[in-house]
């Protein structure tokens, strides 16, 4: 998207005056745009249920993935103070490898991404959960889980390859692709209601609500030298520290079910206010008894 030359001498401007302040963590507002978009991945990336893991003594392995909405030129434009889009637009799906593991009423869960660079990006996560189940009536169920996850994510945000080629581009142009770093960290505690009038259809409904509590770091590192501009386009050093804190509430429709005696599979619409709405799926392998 290109940017008018008011807009581009302003972008320079203020990426001059951060890289004075190098390495300065800035708080940012809840309603801050860039707050926004960063909490926007973060909704992308909670580990949520996904189908809850079979009660009884069961070990189940596998993998999730979540769909990634993209978002528009328009809801990207946050850096430098709004005047310069970010490069977010990366995959299309988050992946994550899951295990659980049910002892009676209770279970714990175990999230991992292994840092492969995918799509230009790489991410490095580890999530981790608890729940309970507790029986409202012979054909309700409920369940309280607590989880949180927490990693680094790399990629090219504030300057891509395509940025540093672009001549309109006056703040990426001529530097090196930066090595920016996404730093999530979340907690969330779930409310669940499980119906399981058709367990003998091995299909399980469930509908959460609950309230998670983030910290999202956004760490630029971009430059470009004098001698990579040829002298035509200032030199630029900006190692600006963001952060949100965010306290919000969210929920999901979803089901899990067994499609045969090993494996069970999940899925879910996931719902962020003012973050996200997304789809997840879930395939595991089951080992042990169900309850």
């Amino acid at each position: 998207m290109s940017l008018s030359t008011r807009s581009l001498g302003g972008a320079v401007l203020l990426a001059a005056a951060a890289g004075a302040a190098q390495a300065q963590r800035r708080q940012l507002a809840a309603d801050n745009p860039q707050a926004r978009l960063m909490g926007f991945y973060a909704a992308v990336m909670q580990f949520t249920p996904t189908g809850l893991p079979e009660s009884g003594s069961r070990l189940e392995v596998g993998g999730e993935l979540t769909f990634v909405p993209r978002l528009s030129a328009r809801e990207r434009q946050v850096g430098f103070g709004g005047l310069k889009d970010e490069d977010t637009n990366f995959c299309p799906v988050f992946p994550r490898l899951r295990v659980a593991r049910s002892f009676g009423a209770f279970a714990v869960e175990a999230g991992y991404v292994p840092p492969l660079r995918v799509c230009g990006v790489k991410a490095h996560m580890f999530a981790a959960a608890v729940a309970r189940r507790f029986t409202l009536a012979p054909a309700w169920g409920a369940a309280l889980r607590a989880s949180a996850h927490g990693g680094v994510l790399d990629g090219a945000i504030t300057c891509s390859e395509g940025a540093v080629k672009d001549a309109a581009d006056l703040t990426c142009f001529g530097g090196s692709p930066s090595n920016d770093k996404v730093r999530p960290l979340a907690l969330a505690l779930d409310g669940i209601v499980t119906f399981a009038g058709w367990r003998g259809r091995r299909f399980q409904p469930y509908l959460m609500v609950g309230v998670r509590r983030e910290r999202v770091g956004f760490d630029v590192n971009y430059v470009r030298l004098p001698s990579q501009s040829g002298g035509n386009y200032p030199a630029l050093d900006d190692h600006e520290r963001l952060q949100a804190t965010l306290t919000r509430v969210h929920g999901a429709l979803g089901a899990s079910g067994d499609l045969s005696g090993r494996l069970r599979l999940g899925g879910e619409l996931y719902y962020a206010p003012g973050a996200v709405m997304t789809v997840r799926g879930r395939a595991a392998y089951g080992f042990g008894r169900g309850s």
